[in-house]
């Protein structure tokens, strides 16, 4: 037995290799789940590949009709179905009815002249249409007994609901299950893809997440977060003097900052300032933004004096829309667009929004978790901001858990001092480095941020509406 590529983009990382030859696969899910598609666009990219392919169909469908149905995706190509190394096999329906011995006596035929690497059948329910459970289960187990000994990759298509699939004879007489569904997910539907079983090789279990374009499928497989081997002590400025001071000497390459507040108090500002600041020095960097699409995020930074653009045009810089993606494809896309532009920073702007975006099957802090670790893994810098909802008063870090998994936490606040409305910045934690404690003022003027003295003649800051220390109040009634 050996590995052979799917020909599926993303599922062979799901499979930890690809599929095994021989052996057959069930590809399974409801109408309209995209089996045929997936079946063959593996068995058109192994053609592609010099492999010797079958496709058996059990709805006799003439060529013209199935050619109608895939033009649309790219890797179909009418001339290998028709005079290259893919033969086209429809079953007779009265091969069909006639008995289990007709149907293998009929593809057994066929595969002694073709000697297929890789055969599609599809589907295989209608193989058995109108029997009985025990005739079902008696004829299958003759089939797929026969089809091992025919040394190829089989992927079959069955039309089923996941229970069904579960109970199904046809689940245990094949070595491996792969399940597609369609679910809905707010105002639109996210089509995932389970490995329910693949027998003598490891996968990564559970859903992931797909897509079907005119590509074809592409699955995209949750990423099992890496440990770091060893860490950078490197410092890396803020961009911001004042919070290089804060935090004695700047932000720690590779490591993990939480920029946490309410609406206005200049998360967006400070995180795009150290963007800029690292393009300045040539270090690539990657906006995502949940607050604001690229247009707006090039406009604002315009009227800092911060050209966006330019860094685009060099490749500095990539603007991420994440409404394009759902949740596990967003990850993968700014991996690989990491890995591509060689990123040393990104900010991550508005994760509360991320959050109500999350499928139910992923738990937010853990798809967190591994984001922040791969990006740790891959040395990247990561800002991530957090809008609160108190504007004063007490308010939590985050109010979704996942503050833990940050190695520098920063709080930015409103103070209502003398009627009037203050910015103010704070360093929580700083995992490994020491940082200011002091509770200073944040401005924002045409240049970006700008940190100010500490608030030190005041008492209850973190209240919202701080007062006078004692001593300075006492001074300032005696000077009345």
């Amino acid at each position: 037995m050996k590995h052979v590529v799917t020909g599926v983009n993303g599922l062979d990382d799901v499979l930890e290799g690809g599929f095994l030859r021989p052996s057959i696969v069930l590809i399974g899910g409801a109408a309209g789940t995209g089996k045929t598609t997936m079946a063959l666009q593996s068995l058109f990219n192994a053609a592609k590949n010099d492999e010797n392919c079958m496709y058996v169909t059990t709805l006799t469908e003439p060529i013209a009709t199935i050619n109608n149905f895939m033009s649309r995706f790219s890797f179909y190509n009418a001339s290998l179905l028709e005079k290259g190394n893919i033969k086209y096999l429809p079953l007779d329906i009265e091969i069909i009815h006639d008995s289990t011995n007709a149907i293998i006596n009929e593809m057994e035929k066929n595969i002694d002249v073709i000697k297929p690497d890789r055969i599609v059948i599809d589907p295989v329910n209608v193989l058995a249409m109108g029997s009985d459970e025990e005739e079902m289960r008696k004829f299958f187990y003759d089939l797929f007994m026969s089809m091992k000994a025919w040394n190829s990759l089989v992927l079959v298509t069955g039309e089923f609901t996941y229970e069904s699939l579960i109970r199904s004879s046809l689940s245990y007489l094949v070595d491996g299950v792969i399940y597609l569904s369609n679910e809905p997910f707010h105002e639109r539907n996210i089509r995932y893809l389970s490995v329910l079983k693949m027998r003598g090789q490891d996968f990564s279990g559970g859903k992931h997440s797909c897509k079907l374009t005119q590509d074809g499928f592409t699955v995209y497989p949750r990423k099992i977060p890496e440990t770091r081997t060893s860490i950078q002590k490197e410092r890396i400025s803020t961009g911001i003097k004042g919070l290089d001071k804060m935090t004695d000497g700047g932000f720690m390459r590779g490591t993990s900052i939480l920029l946490s507040g309410s609406s206005g108090t200049g998360k967006t500002v400070i995180g795009t300032q150290f963007i800029v600041n690292s393009l300045l020095k040539n270090e690539p960097g990657i906006i995502v933004s949940f607050e604001e699409d690229a247009v707006q995020i090039r406009e604002n930074s315009r009227k800092f004096g911060w050209g966006l653009e330019d860094f685009e045009n060099r490749n500095l810089l990539k603007i991420i829309s994440p409404i394009e993606f759902d949740t596990s494809e967003l990850a993968l896309q700014i991996y690989h667009t990491a890995e591509k532009i060689k990123a040393r920073c990104i900010m991550f702007d508005g994760i509360a929004r991320l959050q109500s975006l999350m499928p139910p099957h992923i738990q937010f802090s853990d798809y967190m978790e591994g984001f922040v670790s791969t990006l740790k893994k891959m040395n990247v810098t990561a800002v991530y901001t957090n809008e609160t909802q108190n504007l004063t008063g007490t308010t939590k870090v985050t109010g979704t858990g996942i503050s833990p998994a940050m190695d520098t936490v920063i709080l930015l606040r409103y103070l209502e001092i003398k009627s009037e409305m203050r910015k103010a910045i704070s360093v929580l934690k700083m995992r490994g480095s020491d940082h200011d404690k002091d509770i200073r003022e944040l401005i924002i003027n045409k240049k970006g941020v700008e940190i100010k003295m500490p608030f030190s003649e005041y008492s209850g800051l973190l209240s919202g509406s701080p007062v006078k220390a004692p001593s300075d109040a006492f001074i300032e009634a005696f000077r009345k």
